[in-house]
């Protein structure tokens, strides 16, 4: 038994020509000129099929926005606890939100560091006066 090559002289994906069976005489066909079919005819003329609607995002947008006015409120909020504890001398350092308010607020800024320098001033005095007791108490 012997194995034969394949051989095509088609050109790939070449179809055969398709044959009507119209009883009207078909006009000659151009490069330009386009058939139809009686069923594709049909098939043109039925309802075509809904497409979904988008998505509303009026509501997605409501709480995007409502989200960003929280997170906005507890930056304002972050600020102000931070400049209490400042003013207070109980500051452990400043959040994120505080150091970006006062890298943009020359006078919030410079009020900080004048309350840091007094707050400083009353550690040290604190401090000579614990000392000072001490050696009272020995004298």
């Amino acid at each position: 038994m012997q194995i034969q090559a394949y051989r095509n002289t088609a050109t790939p994906y070449q179809q055969p020509a398709a044959t009507t069976t119209s009883t009207a005489a078909a006009a000659p066909a151009s490069a330009s000129t386009v058939t139809l079919s009686n069923e594709a005819k049909q098939l043109s003329q039925v309802d075509p099929i809904p497409q979904p609607h988008g998505p509303d995002l009026s509501k997605v947008k409501a709480g995007v926005e409502q989200y960003a006015h929280i997170q906005a409120t507890k930056m304002k909020y972050q600020v102000a606890s931070d400049m209490v504890n400042i003013a207070m001398g109980t500051n452990d350092g400043i959040s994120a939100p505080t150091a970006y308010y006062l890298s943009h607020n020359d006078s919030a800024r410079a009020a900080t560091v004048g309350q840091m320098a007094n707050q400083q001033q009353v550690n040290t005095l604190q401090a000579y006066v614990d000392a000072s007791e001490s050696i009272n108490e020995w004298a």
